[in-house]
């Protein structure tokens, strides 16, 4: 089997409506059941159900912040076997508050995407940047 860009481009599609979506079951179904999650704090091994409780939190700390929408720019496949891919990809996050005005926040990750069914799921999740750590130095993380 070899993986199409237009499967990663289907998966990438999906991904960015379901993370606006404000749809959990939506946004947690790109997930496999346990995944990696690591970025510039560390590293932590996630079960789904418990991504399912705390992305809501997140969420919402992120729209009293301003997070009026996000979107995907590019993505691109650094490895692949016959299963798997590994997927730099890069996002804009738009903010707006009466402080700040409109900002716009570009993010980076590397998925590691299981493609082996009509359902693809990221293994691994790899943030580039911390999004509240950003937004903390910028002083518009809500209550903060």
């Amino acid at each position: 089997m070899s993986i199409s860009q237009d499967a990663v481009a289907s998966f990438f599609q999906n991904f960015a409506a379901s993370s606006n979506s404000k749809d959990t079951p939506s946004e947690i179904s790109h997930f496999a059941n346990v995944f990696v999650a690591a970025g510039p704090a560390g590293s932590a091994v996630v079960k789904v159900e418990d991504f399912e409780k705390v992305l809501p939190k997140r969420r919402q700390l992120l729209e009293a912040s301003g997070l009026v929408h996000t979107s995907l720019k590019s993505f691109d496949i650094t490895a692949a076997t016959d299963r798997h891919v590994v997927v730099n990809n890069t996002w804009e996050m738009d903010f707006e508050t009466q402080t700040h005005g409109r900002v716009t926040i570009p993010v980076s990750a590397t998925f590691t995407i299981d493609m082996a069914t009509d359902t693809p799921k990221v293994l691994v999740y790899l943030a580039h940047q911390d999004i509240l750590q950003i937004l903390r130095d910028r002083s518009m993380l809500a209550g903060t």
